[in-house]
């Protein structure tokens, strides 16, 4: 498949919703990029939500120092400092303290396949934390019950309700939408690369 067959793709999972196709797409489309281009789209999107996680967590700067020395010099902790174990429990944090653990991991020496494994999951988690954050930030009664018991019909309920919400379906599609257009264009500037070196 090409680079713009499998774009296409992306795109039409995106407008469809199809989370497992999304990830599938995006792994393929991410296999295609230089790695530190495809670190770039997850990195972008983890760099979206870190105004909001200072909003709530202003005492969590190693979030800002961990993502400089992975933009500054393409490394991570093997893992992340104890500050970030601790219970976040504002909408989306969670989330977005994952994508950072994930490209924290994906940094790591080791085989491409599980690294690129790793920089899906970031993009995925970063995807999340501002759905998350947009939905039940303004709800704090919803989150705390899903935090309380997610097994409960009630919080299956609450769940279900964000996740069929139009202005969540929206934005989760344009979010990955904004994702399709970054890999698109990335993949260009590489190919430009490469007939350059030819």
């Amino acid at each position: 498949m090409s680079d713009q067959a499998s774009i296409e793709q992306l795109r039409n999972a995106a407008e469809a919703r199809d989370p497992e196709r999304c990830q599938f797409m995006l792994k393929s489309l991410f296999m295609e990029l230089d790695f530190y281009l495809a670190l770039a789209v997850a990195m972008e999107r983890a760099r979206s939500f870190l105004e909001t996680f200072e909003t709530y967590y202003p005492d969590g700067v190693f979030a800002r120092q961990i993502l400089m020395q992975m933009v500054n010099t393409g490394t991570a902790p093997a893992r992340l400092p104890p500050e970030a174990l601790r219970d976040f429990e504002y909408p989306g944090t969670a989330n977005f303290m994952k994508a950072l653990a994930d490209l924290a991991h994906a940094l790591q020496p080791g085989p491409l396949p599980p690294r690129i494994g790793y920089l899906v999951s970031a993009t995925v988690n970063a995807i999340m934390a501002e759905l998350v954050e947009h939905y039940y930030g303004p709800r704090p009664q919803a989150w705390a019950q899903v935090r309380a018991a997610p097994a409960d019909p009630a919080a299956s309920e609450i769940a279900y309700a964000f996740w069929t919400d139009e202005d969540i379906a929206l934005l989760d599609t344009d979010h990955w939408l904004q994702v399709a257009e970054g890999i698109e264009q990335l993949l260009e500037r590489q190919h430009s690369a490469m007939k350059g070196q030819e």
